[in-house]
């Protein structure tokens, strides 16, 4: 009796065993994030379990344990190398390890990280660019979309063609010489913004919507709620738009604006960015969006609401099937 329990004891044992191991070769082969891309730095000092807790914390790694396990595997965990990292979408837990052994892609001193978030504005932009220290960074907002159409094919298009290049600059993380110019800079974003998107105006293109009509869409998502809700609320705004309804989307004023709107900025603002008094969409993007915002755009989630509203305590999203259901929302939230 008591050997069978040892037995199946060292069954138990191995079987868990085994199990850990196929879970560590599905973690250390499998893509660990899917969107933009990711920036952390290694300080001199930090060991392979601080390492881990970066990484882990700033999303490039889904385990920390696996990571850790994959390291002392390797025998690298006492080689991994100090430096600025940014790490792409789709690597794997090894490729992720291999470049740290490896001291891949750590920034010089002559370069500076730029990273632009979902949703930054134009001139948020603009204003990033001038704390770290480029100088005539201003002179972006005057570059017209038009102007580079022979370059980038999509920046033609009718309504954006002389426009500037507000939801054009993909939000990304970014390496610059510090040395870099305007030029040199919009276009290594216009490039990220081609590549990013080919799959989102292939789609576009494919179902016969407008690239630069669903952009817009896309920008004012990116303002108005969080990523999960964002195909739900492209529904809803679609819907506006096809019933002729206007968006009322508080965002676009914002953006005229420049500042948090009033009530009688809905009736007083004389502009084509007031959705409350003028229908359809604004004229061009209020921001720079991002995949998910551009996907919810181009896949809206159908539903019967025709209203929603933000949470103020929780940012939780509150969606309504009619205006009387909207107001007592709006008298409870």
């Amino acid at each position: 009796m008591f050997n069978n329990l040892k037995f199946l004891k060292l069954r138990l044992a191995l079987a868990l065993l085994a199990v850990f191991s196929l879970y560590l070769v599905w973690e250390i082969t499998r893509p660990q994030f899917i969107l933009g891309s990711k920036e952390v730095a290694v300080a001199k000092g930090d060991n392979f379990i601080a390492i881990a807790s970066k990484l882990r914390s700033a999303g490039v790694i889904k385990s920390s344990l696996a990571f850790m396990v994959s390291a002392v595997y390797r025998g690298s965990f006492a080689t991994l190398k100090a430096g600025q990292y940014v790490f792409e979408p789709g690597l794997s837990l090894r490729q992720i390890i291999s470049r740290i052994e490896n001291g891949e892609a750590v920034f010089g001193s002559d370069e500076v990280v730029v990273a632009i978030p979902e949703g930054l504005t134009l001139a948020g932009i603009v204003s990033k660019l001038n704390e770290l220290g480029f100088e005539n960074a201003d002179a972006i907002t005057k570059i017209k979309a038009g102007f580079l159409a022979d370059k980038f094919d999509w920046l033609g298009s009718v309504d954006s063609k002389f426009t500037a290049l507000e939801g054009f600059l993909f939000p990304d993380t970014y390496r610059f010489s510090k040395n870099a110019d305007t030029d040199e800079i919009v276009i290594k974003m216009l490039n990220r913004f081609g590549s990013k998107t080919a799959d989102v105006r292939a789609a576009a293109a494919a179902s016969g919507r407008d690239f630069y009509q669903t952009l817009i869409m896309a920008s004012i998502l990116e303002k108005e709620v969080p990523p999960p809700d964002m195909p739900l609320a492209a529904g809803v705004l679609w819907q506006r738009l096809a019933i002729g309804m206007p968006l009322q989307a508080d965002a676009t004023l914002v953006y005229e604006l420049g500042r948090p709107i009033k009530r009688s900025d809905t009736t007083e603002l004389n502009s084509p960015y007031n959705t409350y008094k003028y229908q359809g969409l604004p004229p061009t993007p209020i921001a720079n969006p991002g995949l998910a915002a551009l996907n919810a755009a181009l896949y809206p989630r159908k539903s019967n609401y025709l209203y929603y509203l933000t949470r103020s305590a929780d940012k939780v999203t509150v969606f309504s099937e009619t205006l009387e259901e909207h107001n007592l929302a709006k008298a409870r939230y």
